[in-house]
């Protein structure tokens, strides 16, 4: 059984509530739940599949079931605050083999990628990644056997940022997704209130086909219609934080 496991709370700082934010009625997390619905449906429809928001245990996160009560999508209320540890508990909660880990802030992650990296998992790979495609789009996977070991008798309170170094890079496989583009001022990420224009521009212009864009399409338009330029400037600002918070977890 594989597990799309999207990890999301509503505890942000920066951003309040950010997956609860509307755009054409619809919240932030509905977007990315549904391209993958879409993309992985006849999987889905098999039970071979199932998607989960993997979040933690604050009472807040129950907010999420308002947002999915209709739907076959499974809330996992599990660690607060070490990420692969809720994963875990989620994996053996529903006999989960495979897992692909999806940023719940990263509303337009690669569909394409995740294929890629599920296929790589399901023939022997243990820890896979893609790189090359903008910020917010990479995928990576890893299986539940490979998860137990490599957390092992890790203690730490806190691992929920870089957290993949939890993972022996020799067993590491990195997959590089080709593109055309310049991708350097792309954030797809959704952190700070200019990435909730960002998002709301793309999403409203392109409408139901969000749904389906391929990766493409997506980022020609993108830099087409200069969308990167609302929220380019926060990338200095988002890899500082990233950084000292990976810091203070060590």
């Amino acid at each position: 059984m594989v597990g799309i496991f999207i990890t999301a709370r509503l505890g942000s700082t920066r951003l309040s509530h950010k997956h609860l934010i509307k755009i054409e009625g619809k919240p932030m997390i509905k977007w990315l739940v549904d391209r993958f619905d879409f993309g992985f449906k006849n999987e889905i429809l098999e039970q071979k599949i199932k998607i989960f928001i993997t979040t933690s245990n604050n009472e807040e996160n129950r907010l999420f079931e308002t947002v999915f009560e209709n739907s076959n999508v499974k809330i996992f209320y599990g660690s607060n605050s070490n990420i692969p540890r809720r994963h875990l508990q989620c994996a053996k909660a529903y006999n989960i083999d495979y897992i692909l880990s999806i940023d719940g802030d990263d509303i337009l992650c690669s569909i394409e990628a995740s294929k890629i990296v599920l296929e790589e998992l399901i023939n022997k790979g243990k820890f896979v990644k893609t790189i090359g495609l903008p910020l917010g789009m990479n995928v990576m996977g890893y299986t539940t056997s490979f998860l137990e070991s490599s957390l092992g008798a890790n203690t730490q309170e806190t691992l929920e940022t870089g957290w993949g170094k939890i993972f022996d890079q020799q067993f590491t496989k990195e997959l590089e997704i080709e593109n055309n583009f310049n991708c350097n001022n792309i954030r797809m990420t959704l952190d700070y209130n200019e990435d909730a224009i960002f998002f709301s521009n793309v999403i409203k212009s392109i409408s139901e086909g969000i749904i389906s864009i391929t990766d493409k399409e997506l980022i020609s338009k993108i830099i087409k219609n200069k969308w990167y330029q609302i929220n380019e400037s926060l990338n200095d600002k988002y890899w500082e934080n990233f950084n000292n918070q990976k810091k203070s977890e060590n």
